[in-house]
């Protein structure tokens, strides 16, 4: 049996619905049963567990033996706490195989503030005794898309302190793709590490090149100042996601997400998706 953690959210409904189409016996696991992600039918085997109650996990993942771990969206403190969780309960359980989502800017040099408890997470799979596997994925389409470019279309304007750095993103929708590939044969894959990216490496002057062309809006990049990036997002968001956001532009402006890879290709015999189709299939939508 696969267990799905995070079945509420989008890769992990994603997931979990790519594996039930294969016909594998699977479940999803959600902090609330009346939340279903990715348009999940109401006949979705479901198992309801906190990750702050050690206790539900284990009951959870009862009769598991493939774990996909897709991690919250949390503040970091939280996360750290809430993989020390999982890990624990999936070594009490004996669960045999376990593929994580974890990202690609993970030196310990990096500045990005969800950075060290990625690493935490998988120097605790790789201590655990579990056979594991390692999906570092690259910055999601979704996140560009969304969070940067459609609001910046009310002014034409896409100003971030990323310099010239360039990202190769991917979806959503391939990552999740992805997890249900290795969970079909996780001792296959047991030890491995992927890194999960986008077909191109795009700055975000190209980034909104592309948009403004699939969109036909008006939209150009212009870089701005760290500090001038820190106090708009703090009079926009609460607390930890203008330090976060800061920290992954910094990160991006290094150059720590711009490599791609043909791991996704490899792993699933399919290109990845690439962003100016990612937002044209978004426009159509």
């Amino acid at each position: 049996m696969i267990l799905v953690t995070g079945a509420s959210g989008y890769v992990g409904g994603k997931a979990l619905a790519a594996l039930l189409r294969q016909g594998l016996p699977a479940v999803g696991m959600v902090r609330n049963v009346d939340r279903r992600g990715a348009g999940l039918p109401a006949q979705t085997p479901l198992r309801v567990a906190d990750y702050d109650d050690p206790a539900s996990l284990r009951r959870a993942f009862d009769g598991i033996t493939t774990l996909l771990f897709v991690s919250s969206d949390v503040t970091a403190r939280d996360m750290l706490r809430h993989h020390a969780h999982v890990i624990e309960a999936a070594v009490s359980q004996k669960i045999r195989s376990v593929v994580f989502t974890s990202i690609i800017d993970i030196d310990a040099q990096s500045p990005f503030y969800f950075t060290p408890v990625y690493r935490d997470a998988e120097r605790g799979l790789r201590e655990s005794g579990l056979a594991w596997t390692i999906l570092r994925c690259g910055l999601y389409s979704d996140l560009v898309l969304n969070e940067w470019i459609k609001p910046a279309l009310l002014t034409g304007t896409l100003s971030l302190p990323t310099g010239a750095g360039q990202i190769a993103a991917i979806s959503r929708d391939d990552v999740a793709l992805a997890l249900a590939t290795v969970a079909t044969s996780p001792i296959k894959h047991a030890g491995k590490i992927y890194e999960l990216t986008g077909p191109e490496s795009l700055s975000l002057h190209d980034f909104a090149k592309v948009a403004a062309s699939a969109l036909a809006r008006p939209l150009r990049f212009i870089p701005c100042s760290p500090a001038d990036f820190l106090q708009r997002a703090s009079a926009e968001m609460k607390d930890p996601w203008p330090h976060a956001y800061s920290t992954l532009c910094r990160s991006i402006a290094e150059g720590r997400y711009q490599r791609a890879t043909d791991a996704y290709e490899r792993l699933t015999g399919h290109s990845p998706t690439s962003f100016e189709r990612f937002v044209r299939d978004a426009a159509s939508d």
